[in-house]
């Protein structure tokens, strides 16, 4: 016979209190642990942020490869007159973004040219990352109208979460098998015609 005063164990199998909220992991002592990190232009269906400030973003020069699907080549920076001339490099403008989902990512934006002239494809990426610093962005091309176009929601208010590695780092995530040092790497060769 059990006694009417005396408290009732919780029940082990209540699923109301087996849920977690996604932000209970931080109180567990449990958190992501960042193993890599795509180099990526964001999609068209998401608002994103860029990471403000000048330690997380650096001008970089890539090899941008686009036979089979888009793959990217870090060139380090000695390397950079001895590739000039090759219509795969290019100079980048690389930025630390976040989706609203909380995907980090790292994003390429062309530079203007030595000419000193801005087009449209390079002007509206650039103008789309400084929104986004302040406030979530998205950027698309519209077939329609044959340009790229930017919105901003004023609605989406949450910041984001960034990660926390310094942007070095961040770039090692993104290219640590991809890294063009030496005139003879085997992608400069094979664009060469050698291999």
């Amino acid at each position: 016979m059990t006694d009417p005063t005396e408290p009732t164990a919780p029940d082990p199998f209540d699923l109301e209190r087996l849920r977690l909220a996604p932000e209970d992991d931080a109180a567990l002592g449990v958190c992501e642990l960042l193993v890599s990190l795509p180099y990526k232009k964001p999609s068209k269906e998401v608002f994103f942020r860029v990471r403000p400030g000048p330690e997380y973003r650096c001008t970089g020069g890539l090899i941008e490869l686009k036979e089979d699907d888009t793959e990217s080549y870090w060139v380090a920076p000695d390397l950079w007159p001895v590739v000039a001339d090759e219509p795969t490099f290019g100079r980048r403008r690389v930025v630390l973004a976040v989706t609203r989902q909380g995907a980090p990512f790292l994003w390429g934006l062309r530079l203007p040219g030595a000419d000193g002239k801005v087009p449209p494809w390079v002007e509206v990426p650039l103008e789309a990352a400084a929104a986004a610093e302040r406030r979530r962005t998205k950027l698309y091309w519209d077939q329609a109208q044959k340009r790229h176009r930017v919105k901003v929601s004023d609605h989406i208010t949450d910041e984001p979460v960034w990660p926390e590695p310094p942007l070095a780092e961040l770039l090692r995530l993104a290219f640590k098998d991809r890294v063009i040092g030496t005139a003879d790497h085997p992608v400069l060769r094979r664009l060469r015609g050698e291999a």
